[in-house]
């Protein structure tokens, strides 16, 4: 797969001007994960500099899922595609460990080399694995949900628990081989296994399907040997939480975004506190919770939801909600903005701001996409950008201190002006690009192929 062209077009901005800053991409080699071939580059892997980001663990960046690490940094303007690789259907957001990049496509999980993209270890590569959820990674183990293909999987693993005789599990591998350390198969029936979040050692996972008169079930795993810890019902939500997973976890509580939004003791699954008793939450996966400076962020997850919303982490009481209307011409007669309908991500915070992603939902022919930087003390708009190209979805944000990655575009964090942007493929109108992870100076972007992005920082 060729490298995708860059481009600025079809951007409007809230607050500010464009940069003006020159943009060009240099085209690496493109190849399939596990194919034989040279690397396109060879780039100096000289040990990282003190205090720099080199790994970004999980969708999210961390437990608390806020999209940020403290030292990260990424391309600015000029860039460089130093290796991209494609997959055999559309790649998940992909995760950073101890110089190894792992992201999965329908029905394989892949390791390749940070330096060069080659292949260092794939599982269901035999076609075992019909879907593999996007991984998260924590102390050399790497964790993702699968979906075995109909020919079933061997269920003799040593480690597995609760076994029920259902395929679907949740597994765990070796990150340097991919050897299976164990399986979780929960005794109700189970669908899918959604993207896994995982703090101070404990996996949580959301399957689908659980049965019982409900559609999914928040299961916590022993991140050492799989076994059940507890596990909460989600209800009738349908979570799919592929490229973002639908909890946080930090500080001993786990926060939920289902029907309702709820607070959980991370070890025991008790319940803290719940919002919304109504279940109009509604979450989708897509607008996960998001964890920083005593609050909670999350946007609803109804079809008509245009509300984001800031709560405490003590009690999920609101401290104050935003919502993203239409921007209108400065001639119109009527004042009166109208809320858009559709889906947010899930948000990075950052040193006093919240950068979040919203995509309408529209039957039109264009629809909108916004990125918006709110006060986190006050949700005070401080720089909105708007997209009006029916093929630009945003995904949830990578932020360093200077830069907001939202799949295939990058944003100044000062006013929300796009230094670069990657264009999507002429035939494709949705899922073109994942969740970025950043790591080492480089932004990995998954989608339609896998990039590694360098350039000036």
């Amino acid at each position: 797969m060729d490298a995708d062209n860059v481009s600025r077009r079809r951007v409007m901005q809230g607050v500010g001007m464009m940069t003006g800053v020159g943009v060009t991409g240099s085209q690496g080699k493109s190849r399939r994960p596990g194919a034989a071939g040279e690397s396109s580059e060879q780039p100096d892997r000289t040990a990282p500099e003190p205090g720099r980001q080199t790994t970004w663990p999980q969708l999210g960046g961390s437990g608390a899922n806020a999209g940020y690490r403290r030292g990260a940094q990424g391309p600015k303007s000029t860039i460089t595609f130093r290796w991209q690789v494609a997959g055999s259907s559309r790649l998940s957001g992909v995760v950073v460990d101890d110089s190894i990049v792992y992201a999965s496509d329908a029905g394989v999980l892949y390791a390749l080399s940070a330096a060069d993209g080659s292949t260092r270890w794939t599982v269901g590569t035999d076609r075992s694995l019909r879907r593999v959820s996007a991984p998260a990674v924590d102390s050399g183990r790497v964790y993702v949900g699968c979906i075995p293909s109909e020919s079933g999987c061997d269920s003799s693993t040593t480690g597995a628990s609760d076994a029920g005789g259902f395929d679907s599990h949740v597994r765990a591998v070796d990150g340097e081989t991919g050897t299976e350390a164990w399986r979780f198969e929960p005794a109700q029936s189970v669908a899918m296994f959604h993207t896994p979040t995982v703090a101070d050692g404990i996996v949580y996972t959301v399957g689908q399907n659980a049965g019982g008169g409900t559609v999914g079930r928040l299961y916590a795993l022993d991140g050492e040997n799989g076994e059940s810890l507890w596990s909460h019902d989600t209800g009738r939500s349908e979570i799919n939480g592929y490229d973002a997973p639908p909890v946080a976890a930090t500080d001993g509580v786990v926060y939920l975004a289902a029907d309702e939004l709820v607070a959980l003791d991370a070890e025991t699954g008790a319940v803290h506190w719940s919002v919304d008793p109504d279940t109009t939450y509604k979450a989708s996966g897509a607008n996960a919770p998001a964890v920083a400076d005593e609050r909670l962020y999350i946007g609803r997850g109804t079809d008509t939801a245009t509300t984001f919303e800031a709560r405490s982490v003590t009690d999920g009481s609101l401290a104050w909600t935003h919502t993203v209307t239409e921007e209108r011409a400065t001639h119109t007669r009527n004042t009166e903005a109208k809320p858009l309908t559709g889906a947010w991500t899930a948000p990075a915070v950052v040193d006093g701001s919240v950068y979040v992603g919203f995509n309408e939902r529209s039957p039109r022919t264009e629809r909108t996409s916004v990125v918006v930087a709110l006060r986190s003390g006050t949700g005070a708009v401080r720089w909105r950008t708007t997209f009006t190209d029916d093929r630009h979805t945003v995904h949830a944000p990578a932020a360093t201190e200077e830069m907001l990655y939202t799949g295939g575009t990058a944003l100044d964090l000062d006013d929300g002006a796009v230094r670069w942007r990657l264009d999507a493929p002429p035939t494709r109108r949705v899922d073109t690009f994942a969740p970025p992870a950043i790591a080492d100076e480089t932004v990995y972007v998954g989608g339609t192929s896998l990039r590694a992005i360098t350039g000036q920082s």
